[in-house]
C-alpha cells in the first residue's frame, strides 16, 4: 500500500512538472548525444536523374524511344532505325564515345548534332541518365551530379 501512495505521489509530480512546463533541475542534457530515428526529420528523396530523365524526354525519346530501345521511326519523313541504347554493344562505350555522337551526331545514320542544342553539361546528364536509368549500369561512384 505504501508503495501505491508513493508511486501516486511521484506521478503526480512529475504530471504538474509537466503541466508547469519546467523542468527538473536534477535532469542531465547530453547535447552531444545522437537524436533517436524517431525524431528524425524526413529527408526528400531527390530524384538525381530527373534533369536527364527530362532532356533525354524532350530531345532522344521520338527516335530512342522513352525505353531507350530505339527501332524503326520516321522523324520528318526521313525512315531511320535509331539505336538501341540498352544494347550490350552501346553498354560497352565510353562516356566520351557517346557524348560524341550526342555532341556531333551521326550523319550517315541520321542522328543530329546537339552541340547548338544542348549544353556540355546537359549532354553528360544525358549520358548519366542513359547509363543508369536505361541501361540500369550502376551509378558512378561519385554522388556529385555530371558536369
Amino acid at each position: 500500500m505504501k508503495l501505491a501512495v508513493f508511486v501516486s505521489f511521484v506521478l503526480c509530480i512529475a504530471v504538474a512538472a509537466a503541466c508547469s512546463g519546467t523542468t527538473t533541475p536534477n535532469v542531465a542534457v547530453n547535447i552531444n548525444a545522437a537524436k533517436p530515428a524517431a525524431t528524425a526529420q524526413p529527408t526528400a528523396t531527390v530524384d538525381e536523374l530527373a534533369r536527364g530523365r527530362k532532356i533525354y524526354s524532350d530531345n532522344c525519346a521520338a527516335c530512342h524511344k522513352e525505353d531507350g530501345t530505339g527501332g524503326k521511326v520516321e522523324i520528318e519523313g526521313k525512315k531511320l532505325d535509331a539505336e538501341n541504347l540498352t544494347t550490350e554493344k552501346i553498354k560497352k562505350f565510353t562516356d566520351d564515345k557517346i557524348i560524341g555522337y550526342i555532341y556531333n551526331g551521326v550523319v550517315d545514320e541520321g542522328m543530329p548534332a546537339f552541340k547548338d542544342k544542348l549544353s556540355e553539361p546537359e549532354i553528360r546528364e544525358v549520358v548519366r541518365y542513359v547509363r543508369t536509368g536505361l541501361q540500369k549500369m550502376p551509378a558512378p561512384a561519385s554522388n556529385q551530379p555530371a558536369r
